[in-house]
This record gives C-alpha cells, sequence and structure tokens, in this order.
C-alpha cells in the first residue's frame, strides 16, 4: 500500500475509534511509524488529511445515492438500501459523531455536506414516491415531505444520539437498530402488503440481539 493510502486509513481508524479531536499529525505519523516530514510530504497538517478523508466518503456516498435509481422496489430493498447507507456512514463516523464542531471549523466542507446532505433527501423522497407509486406503500402525498424529514434526522444523528445514551451498541447491533427504526417509520404507511415484510424485519431485528 503506498504511504499517502496508509496514512489515510491509519488516521480514519484512529479518528474513528479515539475521536478526531485527540490526535495530531505526530500521533498519526507515531502509528504509522514514519517521521513527521514523510507525514507532511503527503498532507500538509491534519486538516488535510480530514478534507481528503471526507473527499473519500463523499465520493463514495454519491456512488450510493445514485445507484439507487430504480433499484429500490420493495420493503425489503429499502431495508437493506438503508443498511448499505449506513454502513457508509458508519466507516467514517468520526465526521458524524463531531458534526457540529467539524462543520464549523471547515466551512469548505460545510458547503459540501450540505449538499451531500440535499442530494440523500432527494434520493430518500425519491425512494418513497417509487414505492407510493407501486402501491408498496399508501401515503398522502402532503405526508411524504415530514415523513423525509423525519428519516433525514434519524440516519444523520443516530451515532451522536448512541454516545449520549446509557448503552453504547457495537457497529453491527446499532446498524441493525438504527435500520429497524427508521422501518418503524414507515409501518403505518406499508399496508396489509407489507405484512410479511414486517414480520421478517421484526425477526431479523430479535433476532441479532439490538
Amino acid at each position: 500500500m503506498k504511504t499517502r493510502d496508509r496514512i489515510l486509513q491509519v488516521s480514519l481508524l484512529l479518528f474513528n475509534d479515539e475521536g478526531e479531536a485527540q490526535q495530531t499529525a505526530v500521533d498519526i505519523s507515531n502509528a504509522l511509524e514514519i517521521s513527521p516530514g514523510n507525514l507532511y510530504y503527503h498532507f500538509k497538517g491534519k486538516d488535510a488529511i480530514i478534507r481528503a478523508l471526507y473527499d473519500q466518503f463523499e465520493d463514495e456516498m454519491r456512488v450510493i445515492l445514485r445507484g439507487s435509481k430504480g433499484g429500490v422496489t420493495s420493503i425489503e430493498d429499502n431495508w437493506i438500501y438503508l443498511y448499505i447507507i449506513l454502513e457508509e456512514i458508519y466507516d467514517f463516523r468520526f465526521f458524524y459523531r463531531d458534526l457540529g464542531i467539524l462543520l464549523d471549523r471547515y466551512p469548505d466542507l460545510a458547503v459540501r455536506f450540505r449538499a451531500l446532505m440535499s442530494e440523500k433527501r432527494n434520493t430518500l423522497e425519491r425512494v418513497l414516491g417509487d414505492l407510493a407509486r407501486d402501491e408498496i406503500l399508501r401515503m398522502d402525498p402532503r405526508l411524504q415531505s415530514a415523513l423525509t424529514d423525519q428519516i433525514m434526522m434519524t440516519i444523520t444523528f443516530w451515532l451522536a444520539n448512541d454516545s449520549i445514551g446509557n448503552a453504547v451498541h457495537d457497529g453491527p447491533a446499532l446498524i441493525h437498530k438504527t435500520v429497524f427504526q427508521v422501518m418503524c417509520l414507515i409501518v403505518p404507511y406499508m399496508g396489509e402488503a407489507g405484512f410479511g415484510a414486517l414480520t421478517r424485519m421484526i425477526a431479523h431485528y430479535e433476532s441479532t440481539g439490538a
């Protein structure tokens, strides 16, 4: 692996596990067993590393969002799609856990993050609209925007919410729990046709122990 890629990989691990604010460029170079000068050759400090990691996250998330078009045609598809989104967020969880602080510190990333959030919201609205059009969901169109807002809040602040709770979950358990919470938001709109999917969803959630 190239040194630049190793720096990003180890930095992401440190930021996710120990918190971005706790790490310095020297800490990162020590973890890599390279000199600070070698790290500086590739990245001009921690700020540049954070921006490079955000580039990765944004690129991968946009692929996920744009790849959903026409691909979510059932409750089960929607369920799996939520897993994919949350797994991507969890891979870069340091950013979401310190979201307000990082957006204040990096106004350029704040602009890009808001644009990404807008695309995410549009994608969710499209998915819900497709499911409603195919009568998989039965809902008043006037409620779709409010439901999208609820889902957006859940998948944006799930990590912060878990960190302040009494019981902190590991990654897989937290993802299972959050997917279940989001799916519960759409249960009232499933109708009788969604009963089988609902039963399987509850059974899967209970089997995970989340």
